[in-house]
Protein backbone atom coordinates (compact mmCIF):
# COMPACT_ATOMS: atom_id res chain seq x y z
CA UNK A 1 0.00 0.00 0.00
CA UNK A 2 1.32 3.60 -0.89
CA UNK A 3 -0.23 6.87 -1.62
CA UNK A 4 2.95 8.13 -3.51
CA UNK A 5 0.81 7.85 -6.66
CA UNK A 6 -1.77 10.85 -4.86
CA UNK A 7 1.19 12.56 -3.83
CA UNK A 8 2.67 12.65 -7.31
CA UNK A 9 -1.03 13.32 -8.53
CA UNK A 10 -0.94 16.52 -6.50
CA UNK A 11 2.05 18.17 -7.71
CA UNK A 12 1.61 17.19 -10.61
CA UNK A 13 -1.81 18.84 -10.95
CA UNK A 14 -0.54 22.05 -8.61
CA UNK A 15 2.83 23.13 -9.77
CA UNK A 16 2.41 26.20 -8.32
CA UNK A 17 2.79 24.50 -4.83
CA UNK A 18 5.65 25.61 -2.77
CA UNK A 19 8.10 23.31 -1.65
CA UNK A 20 7.47 23.76 2.04
CA UNK A 21 3.61 22.98 1.15
CA UNK A 22 4.79 20.14 -1.24
CA UNK A 23 6.75 18.95 2.02
CA UNK A 24 3.39 18.62 4.23
CA UNK A 25 1.31 17.01 1.59
CA UNK A 26 4.17 14.32 0.99
CA UNK A 27 4.82 13.84 4.56
CA UNK A 28 0.91 13.42 5.48
CA UNK A 29 -0.19 11.10 2.27
CA UNK A 30 3.21 8.98 3.20
CA UNK A 31 2.53 8.52 6.55
CA UNK A 32 -1.12 7.71 5.81
CA UNK A 33 -2.13 10.53 8.43
CA UNK A 34 -1.13 12.71 11.11
CA UNK A 35 2.36 13.67 10.98
CA UNK A 36 1.76 15.93 14.33
CA UNK A 37 -0.35 18.81 15.41
CA UNK A 38 0.12 22.16 13.78
CA UNK A 39 2.02 23.38 16.64
CA UNK A 40 4.45 20.72 16.51
CA UNK A 41 4.90 20.93 12.90
CA UNK A 42 4.61 24.45 12.09
CA UNK A 43 8.52 24.82 13.60
CA UNK A 44 9.79 22.18 11.15
CA UNK A 45 8.48 24.21 8.33
CA UNK A 46 10.04 27.59 9.92
CA UNK A 47 6.89 28.98 10.82
CA UNK A 48 6.56 30.40 14.33
CA UNK A 49 2.90 28.77 15.64
CA UNK A 50 -0.26 27.05 14.32
CA UNK A 51 -1.53 30.42 13.26
CA UNK A 52 0.98 31.10 10.51
CA UNK A 53 0.87 27.71 9.88
CA UNK A 54 -3.15 27.60 9.23
CA UNK A 55 -2.80 30.50 6.80
CA UNK A 56 0.38 29.12 5.05
CA UNK A 57 -2.14 26.49 3.95
CA UNK A 58 -4.92 28.33 2.89
CA UNK A 59 -2.60 30.58 0.85
CA UNK A 60 -1.47 27.68 -1.08
CA UNK A 61 -4.65 26.56 -1.50
CA UNK A 62 -4.32 23.47 0.57
CA UNK A 63 -6.63 22.28 3.15
CA UNK A 64 -5.78 22.53 6.73
CA UNK A 65 -3.55 19.88 8.29
CA UNK A 66 -6.11 17.85 10.34
CA UNK A 67 -8.25 17.50 7.08
CA UNK A 68 -5.10 16.83 4.98
CA UNK A 69 -4.33 13.73 7.90
CA UNK A 70 -8.35 13.06 7.50
CA UNK A 71 -7.99 12.77 3.81
CA UNK A 72 -4.89 10.71 3.79
CA UNK A 73 -6.44 8.55 6.24
CA UNK A 74 -9.41 7.99 4.25
CA UNK A 75 -7.38 7.47 1.32
CA UNK A 76 -5.44 4.84 2.87
CA UNK A 77 -8.81 3.11 4.31
CA UNK A 78 -9.76 2.70 0.78
CA UNK A 79 -6.92 1.75 -0.85
CA UNK A 80 -6.48 -1.34 2.02
CA UNK A 81 -10.29 -2.34 1.31
CA UNK A 82 -9.98 -2.37 -2.24
CA UNK A 83 -6.56 -4.30 -1.75
CA UNK A 84 -7.91 -6.75 0.97
CA UNK A 85 -11.48 -6.20 1.23
CA UNK A 86 -11.49 -5.39 5.21
CA UNK A 87 -14.17 -3.62 6.63
CA UNK A 88 -13.51 0.01 7.86
CA UNK A 89 -14.33 -1.40 11.43
CA UNK A 90 -11.45 -4.02 11.09
CA UNK A 91 -8.75 -1.41 9.84
CA UNK A 92 -9.74 1.07 12.54
CA UNK A 93 -9.37 -1.89 15.22
CA UNK A 94 -5.97 -2.39 13.71
CA UNK A 95 -4.55 0.65 13.65
CA UNK A 96 -6.17 1.11 17.15
CA UNK A 97 -8.45 3.56 16.43
CA UNK A 98 -11.96 4.06 17.75
CA UNK A 99 -14.07 3.12 14.57
CA UNK A 100 -16.84 5.52 15.09
CA UNK A 101 -14.79 8.72 14.82
CA UNK A 102 -13.03 6.56 11.54
CA UNK A 103 -16.64 6.56 10.20
CA UNK A 104 -17.55 10.39 10.87
CA UNK A 105 -14.25 11.06 9.77
CA UNK A 106 -14.80 9.54 6.15
CA UNK A 107 -18.45 11.50 6.20
CA UNK A 108 -17.38 14.68 7.36
CA UNK A 109 -14.22 14.52 4.20
CA UNK A 110 -16.63 12.91 1.38
CA UNK A 111 -19.73 13.88 2.51
CA UNK A 112 -20.47 10.21 1.59
CA UNK A 113 -20.97 7.34 4.30
CA UNK A 114 -18.35 4.05 3.76
CA UNK A 115 -20.63 1.83 1.83
CA UNK A 116 -20.95 4.72 -0.68
CA UNK A 117 -17.33 5.16 -0.52
CA UNK A 118 -16.45 1.90 -1.29
CA UNK A 119 -18.71 1.78 -4.51
CA UNK A 120 -17.33 5.15 -5.66
CA UNK A 121 -13.25 3.90 -5.30
CA UNK A 122 -10.25 5.03 -4.39
CA UNK A 123 -10.14 6.91 -7.91
CA UNK A 124 -12.85 9.18 -7.12
CA UNK A 125 -11.55 10.03 -3.47
CA UNK A 126 -8.18 10.90 -5.19
CA UNK A 127 -10.07 13.01 -7.47
CA UNK A 128 -12.24 14.94 -5.11
CA UNK A 129 -8.72 15.67 -3.07
CA UNK A 130 -7.01 17.05 -6.07
CA UNK A 131 -10.17 18.80 -6.64
CA UNK A 132 -10.04 19.85 -3.12
CA UNK A 133 -7.15 21.36 -3.40
CA UNK A 134 -7.24 22.89 -7.03
CA UNK A 135 -7.42 26.10 -5.91
CA UNK A 136 -4.72 28.70 -5.03
CA UNK A 137 -6.57 31.22 -2.48
CA UNK A 138 -3.77 33.76 -3.05
CA UNK A 139 -2.50 35.13 -6.08
CA UNK A 140 1.31 35.22 -6.59
CA UNK A 141 1.32 38.58 -6.88
CA UNK A 142 -0.22 39.65 -3.78
CA UNK A 143 1.42 41.21 -1.21
CA UNK A 144 2.22 39.07 1.85
CA UNK A 145 2.92 41.74 4.27
CA UNK A 146 -0.41 40.86 6.60
CA UNK A 147 2.61 38.31 7.55
CA UNK A 148 4.84 40.69 8.96
CA UNK A 149 3.76 41.87 12.68
CA UNK A 150 2.27 45.11 12.56
CA UNK A 151 3.46 48.23 14.45
CA UNK A 152 1.74 48.93 17.75
CA UNK A 153 -0.30 52.33 17.54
Amino acid sequence: MGLYPVVRTVCASRPDLSLRSRAVVEAVFLCGGSIGTAQQVAPHLGLHNRFELARFLKREGLPPLHDLAAWASVLTWVDRNELTGCSLCQLAFRARRDPAVCYRTVKRITGLQWHDLKRKGLAWVVERFVARCGTNDASPSEPRSHLRPRPLP
